[in-house]
């Protein structure tokens, strides 16, 4: 078979034709890539790379020139194949076109770049490259593990209190009842429900347990937004944090 015939049953995806292609031009791939080799001289010492690995690019570049043969342009097998075998060579020894030069990956910087500091000491570029995905992910989990630590505290503590005062403050918090419709739920009027839940939070507010949940959540609420528009309309970190403290204190 020729080697157009081979490279569309190839390119169909038949292994076996690939194979049968590659062993068909191996006289002709030595000496498009001894050609290529001798020319490049000092370049291919430079880069370790020895006639023994362009060897074991032949069967590379076949591949490449299957994947962009287009048998209806009537163009020869081999004339494709020759610009396969510059590509897969100059790959193969770091030797980077006009073209392949302006590609984003082939400008950016190496991570194993040494940065040196103000000190003379020299880090690794990635280790001083902050990766926002991993640091999202990582406040993701913190977040997860302290709201299973907070509504593990929760639990104990609700479970503590009289069986009203526990009803009552899962009505108002757990599933946000009114007072009204959390009276109905424990068959009284809303003022009795609402003595029950004064009483529940007070009770909570008590726990040792509860206490350092209660300062991360001042603390992280009035943190929240530290530009110049929550100033503006919100104050300072430490008004906010005394308003905050005011509001959980009319509260419980």
């Amino acid at each position: 078979m020729t080697n157009e015939e081979l490279a569309v049953i190839a390119k169909a995806g038949d292994r076996t034709a690939l194979a049968a292609l590659w062993e068909q031009n191996t006289g002709l791939l030595a000496m498009l890539f001894r050609q290529l080799y001798v020319r490049a001289g000092a370049r291919t010492a430079q880069a370790g790379v020895t006639w023994e690995d362009v060897e074991q690019c032949f069967f590379l570049a076949i591949a490449q020139a299957v994947q962009v043969y287009e048998p209806q342009r009537g163009t020869l097998f081999t004339s494709v194949l020759g610009y396969a075998v510059k590509r897969v060579f100059f790959e193969l020894i770091g030797f980077q076109t006009e073209r392949t030069k302006r590609e984003p990956l082939n400008r950016a910087c190496s991570l194993d770049e040494p940065v040196t500091g103000e000190d003379g000491s020299e880090t690794p570029r990635g280790e001083l490259t902050p990766d926002h995905a991993a640091e999202q992910a990582f406040e993701n989990t913190e977040r997860r593990v302290y709201c299973e630590q907070l509504r593990h505290a929760l639990d104990t503590e609700i479970a503590k209190l009289s069986p009203i005062q526990q009803e009552a403050v899962r009505s108002r918090f757990y599933e946000n009842l009114t007072l009204t419709q959390t009276g109905e739920r424990l068959h009284c009027n809303a003022e009795y429900a609402r003595r029950q839940v004064d009483r529940a939070l007070f009770l909570l507010k008590r726990s040792a347990r509860l206490v350092r949940f209660r300062e991360r959540i001042i603390r992280e609420d009035a943190y929240h937004g530290t530009g110049w528009q929550a100033w503006k309309y919100g104050g300072s970190v430490e008004e906010r944090i005394l308003l905050k403290l005011e509001e959980l204190n009319e509260v419980t």
